[in-house]
């Protein structure tokens, strides 16, 4: 089926190009476009000037010809510098220099001379003229260069995390446990599953979860582009950001790069919420290794470039730990140690002015120990997994120029991914209201995607209008191993023993009080989902129409369709016959994925200010997960066994009443959690399906903003963004049924398209270039709201109310109102070299939970901490109120201190000083030294999309006696549990790293 499939895909692909030269659309390309209108001295157009663009790094050249109306333009350009040269008979030869980015479409007009004999008039050769505003399109991005990427600090060398310097982008919390030790960037308030990376054109996605699969080395990255919102019809599978990365390729001249980057606990500082009473500070070392080297294997033809890089890491989580004795959750080290090996090797062709090649190979391969994904605010040593990484990746870019003014670009990708995580230690997930025990219940795991990758782009020049064509097909395959609730999950009620519930004559866990356990029914046997695959088809059109030379209309309209991500080939026979009456009409691709998108540019005379907006529809990815769910937990597969705790055991009066408190002789215990009675579809993940309905969700974009230039080195940018989101996936509860597997009945959970999201935002940005410094400043202003922690799995709880979705209406877990940063590379005197970077930030929300921890509190929305409460007392005044409503007085809920805090803002320093020396010819040695949070700033943060503010958010009593003050009182609740960056990450505690390259 597979075979047939793929040929299939591969033949639809070659009959597009064939047929219809706007054959595949690609992926936004990594490459940059150039064009300009050539006139003479009184301003009139000419045509049919000969103008030639020379890549100053490898000597390739282009060329081509002014139309009728004195345009020219070339696309498909690699990024860097060019010189440009225009020719025509009776004007003098001008030369003019220009430096394009990646993703970026570059005007560059042209005045020739008139002259008696031809002379060359060289206008700013060599000179960086990248336009500081953008007059010819109406997206939001920005480009981060090769400077900044080779000379700013980074915590861990992710140059991903550069990102994070653009106005609208933000770290996403951590939502799956196959990406604890990735950059996952959240543009415009979304989570980071639908955001799009792509590696010189190719899709670098994780189809099954979101996030991306696969690093690059620091040093074999060139730049690389962040569109934020609002790109045109060439991109496409992302309603989110996109990262556009583009490599670093061989020149005429033999270059290469050896690294090494220190650092050890000596020169770390610790978590301020560690317990320093606890003993030793936790062994911290790492070392990395970069080197490249590239060249020409023919000048001005073809060229090799290799980058390999090895990071080995003996590092640390946070844990808790639950202390009996003293009723308290205390905070230790962990070991987490990690190897992770980054290989590209990169080949380029020019065999003729009209045909050019583009060969990658890239290679990951990472093994790690982290922290597992929790529900609670931290977790113990034992909640942590081991994960094995292995991605493979070919890409192969061909383009011909047809004629002066047609070009086509095709590209090939095939891409492998494997992934193993396992737990550290064997043993049910022991989830307490303030702290996650055992082993996670998630794991083991294992994951395989294969990506092949067809892509055509078609380019045109007509008059004023630059046309682009083009389609993609994508064939993805996956092959789930799922070991998910083999071990089980045992829902506690309290952190601490209350008094000797077994009769056994002392206090331990085994008195503690459980809910419920679940398990699955099957626990020797694996679940296992092969052949969980998708073929995503795409088509678009693109006119960038210069109407007036200072007036651009972006007009674009793009397709696309996802043909089995809601399992449409396994309909109806693959749904369990039981809740086949829950599902209304026909089950089909979601086949009205149409996405116009309009914009325009105008800018000013001298083009040093311009204005630009526009509105799109963007479609996001549906990840695979959601097809594994209706497979996975259909009732047959994985039925999950529900049993009793020790609380029906016990009248609930009874329940912290040592007078009547006693386990009777049936009562589970920790020592035999399993052993209640069975209560089919209590707490169950019951059984899924994928609404017939299920649409990709839906992101309907609008932006307006102004560029300004500043003098000769500077420029200011404002926009402000409105993103509204429909068909978002949330899982809700429509019934039930009686299910033989489990012997009882069965919640339904229908998997649907019907929530929203909203994000509006001003992001401010101060950009300067000099020969002697480069420098960024960004501003966001931005609240972002959605109905649920999660945008597309619907696997934790659900809705408080199945048939009342407004109630989940609330901030995202993400939600960060203010954000600032700033970066810079400056040439100090005496040859020093510093490249300062500083971030400030708000808090996040958090929710605020029952004292079980089961749900959030009656009559709040999502994520009220820190937003509807800004203080402890803020908050005890509601629940005064809920209290006085309340009859019963053990169900009354506690109250916390007047200082409990929600959430914590962001502030974080870090420099890097260097002094290059130059040793002979060509040959510079560069001693660096890091140091990351200089300020030793304390930054409260998690890590989870649960609980991403790193405070505890459980109404935890003091005791469970209702007699004793402490019931109605919770002193755990607002204290600081994680800080950000974990123990060594960004914006965690003061670290100092040093270093040497060496560079030829």
């Amino acid at each position: 089926m597979r075979r047939k499939t793929l040929r299939a895909a591969a033949a639809l692909c070659a009959a597009l190009v064939l047929f219809a030269h706007p054959a595949a659309a690609r992926q936004q390309s990594a490459s940059a476009t150039l064009r300009g209108v050539v006139t003479d001295p009184q301003g009139a157009v000419v045509p049919g000037v000969s103008v030639r663009a020379t890549n100053l790094a490898t000597g390739a050249a282009r060329q081509t010809s002014t139309n009728e109306n004195g345009v020219y333009a070339f696309t498909g350009l690699a990024p860097g510098d060019y010189e440009v040269q225009a020719e025509a008979q009776g004007f003098d030869v001008l030369k003019k220099g220009a430096t394009l980015r990646v993703g970026q479409s570059v005007a560059l007009d042209l005045t020739l001379q008139l002259s008696v004999k031809t002379e060359i008039v060289c206008v700013d050769c060599g000179v960086d003229l990248t336009p500081p505003i953008d007059t010819e399109t109406s997206k939001v991005d920005r480009v981060i260069t090769e400077r900044e990427i080779e000379n700013l600090p980074l915590n861990g060398r992710n140059f991903l995390e550069l990102a994070l310097l653009t106005p609208g982008n933000a770290p996403a919390p951590n939502f799956d446990p196959t990406k604890t030790n990735t950059v996952v960037i959240s543009s415009a308030g979304q989570f980071g599953r639908g955001g799009s990376v792509t590696v010189d054109g190719a899709d670098t996605n994780d189809d099954v979860v979101g996030g991306a699969v696969q690093n690059v080395s620091q040093d074999a990255v060139q730049e690389f582009q962040i569109a934020t919102n609002r790109f045109d019809a060439r991109t496409g599978r992302t309603g989110s950001g996109l990262v556009n990365i583009a490599t670093k390729s061989g020149t005429n001249a033999l270059h290469g790069s050896a690294a090494a980057f220190f650092r050890g606990s000596l020169f770390q500082g610790l978590p301020a919420t560690f317990d320093r009473a606890l003993g030793d500070d936790p062994p911290f070392d790492r070392e990395q290794y970069s080197f490249t080297l590239g060249g020409p294997v023919k000048r001005d033809h073809a060229w090799f470039f290799g980058s390999l890089e090895y990071r080995n890491q003996d590092g640390a989580v946070l844990v808790g730990a639950r202390d009996t004795a003293r009723r308290t959750i205390t905070r230790s080290f962990a070991d987490a140690p990690l190897d992770d090996l980054l290989s590209t090797d990169r080949f380029d062709w020019v065999p003729t002015d009209r045909d050019s090649l583009k060969l990658r190979y890239s290679v990951q391969r990472e093994e790690d120990v982290s922290a597992s994904t929790l529900v609670r605010s931290i977790g113990s040593a034992s909640q942590r997994q081991s994960s094995r990484n292995r991605t493979h990746s070919l890409v192969a870019d061909y383009v011909h120029i047809l004629s002066p003014y047609s070009l086509n670009e095709f590209l090939f990708s095939y891409s492998t991914f494997s992934n193993t995580t396992a737990p550290v230690t064997t043993g049910p997930q022991l989830t307490f209201p303030s702290i996650q025990d055992g082993a996670s219940f998630r794991v083991p795991q294992a994951t395989k995607q294969k990506r092949f990758q067809f892509s055509d782009n078609f380019s045109h020049y007509l008059g004023n209008h630059t046309l682009n064509f083009g389609g993609e097909v994508q064939r993805v395959l996956a092959d789930f191993d799922l070991g998910v609730f083999r071990q089980g999950r045992v829902e506690l009620i309290e952190d601490f023993p209350d008094f000797d519930r077994n009769g056994d004559g002392r206090v331990d866990d085994n008195d503690l009080l459980f809910a419920v356990t679940l398990r699955s029914a099957f626990p020797a046997r694996p679940l296992t989902i092969p052949d969980a695959d998708n073929t995503h088809l795409a088509a678009y059109v693109q006119d960038d129409w210069k109407v007036r030379p200072t007036l651009t209309l972006n007009l674009g309209l793009r397709y696309e369709l996802d043909t089995d991500v809601k399992n449409v080939s396994r309909y109806p026979d693959g749904i369990n016959p039981l809740v086949r009456p829950f599902l209304r009409g026909d089950r089909r691709a979601d086949r009205n994925n149409f996405a116009p998108r309009v914009g325009f540019n105008w800018s000013t005379a001298d083009q040093a200010t311009s204005v630009h907006g526009g509105y799109g529809i963007y479609y996001d990815r549906v990840t695979l997960e959601v097809q594994s769910l209706e497979r996975g937990l259909d009732g047959r597969a994985l039925p999950i066994e529900v049993r009793a705790g020790n609380v029906f055991f016990i009248a609930p009066e009874c329940l912290f009443n040592p007078a009547c408190g006693r386990f009777p002789p049936p009562a589970p215990t920790l020592a035999n959690p399993f052993a209640g009675f069975p209560l089919p579809g209590a707490g169950a993940g019951g059984i899924n399906i994928i609404d017939n309905g299920l649409q990709n969700p839906t992101v309907q974009q609008f932006n307006l903003g102004v560029q300004r230039q500043l003098g000769a080195y500077f420029a200011v940018r404002a926009d402000y963004l409105h993103n509204f989101g429909t068909h978002f996936i949330i899982g809700r509860t429509t019934g039930q049924v009686f299910n033989p597997v489990v012997g009882g009945p069965d919640l339904v959970k229908n998997i649907e398209s019907s929530v929203k999201t909203k994000y509006d935002g001003l992001l401010v940005s101060f950009d300067g270039r000099h020969s002697r410094f480069r420098l960024r400043a960004s501003y966001t202003l931005s609240k972002s709201f959605n109905y649920a922690n999660d945008d597309q799995i619907p696997f934790s709880n659900g809705p408080s109310d199945p048939n009342n979705l407004q109630l989940e209406y609330g901030p995202t877990p993400n939600d960060q109102r203010h954000r600032f940063a700033f970066a810079g590379v400056f040439d100090a005197p005496a040859g020093l070299r510093l490249a300062p970077l500083w971030t400030v930030a708000s808090g996040v929300p958090m929710d605020i939970l029952l004292p079980d921890g089961s749900a959030r509190v009656p009559g709040l929305q999502r994520n009220a901490g820190g937003r509807l409460f800004r203080t402890g007392a803020e908050l005890n005044a509601y629940l005064a109120r809920l209290n006085a409503s309340i009859s019963d007085p053990t169900q009354r809920l506690p109250l916390v201190r007047d200082d409990a805090r929600f959430s914590d803002s962001f502030n974080s320093f870090d420099l890097r000083v260097s002094r290059p020396f130059k040793l002979g010819e060509g040959v510079t040695v560069e001693p660096i030294a890091e140091v990351f949070n200089l300020f030793n700033v304390t930054n409260v943060l998690g890590v989870s999309n649960v609980n991403y503010s790193g405070f505890s958010n459980v109404l935890a009593r003091d005791s469970n006696d209702p007699a004793s003050a402490g019931y109605l009182r919770s002193g755990s609740f607002g204290r600081p549990v994680t800080t950000a960056g974990g123990v060594f990450g960004s914006g965690g505690p003061r670290a100092f790293q040093f270093a040497a390259r060496v560079t030829f």
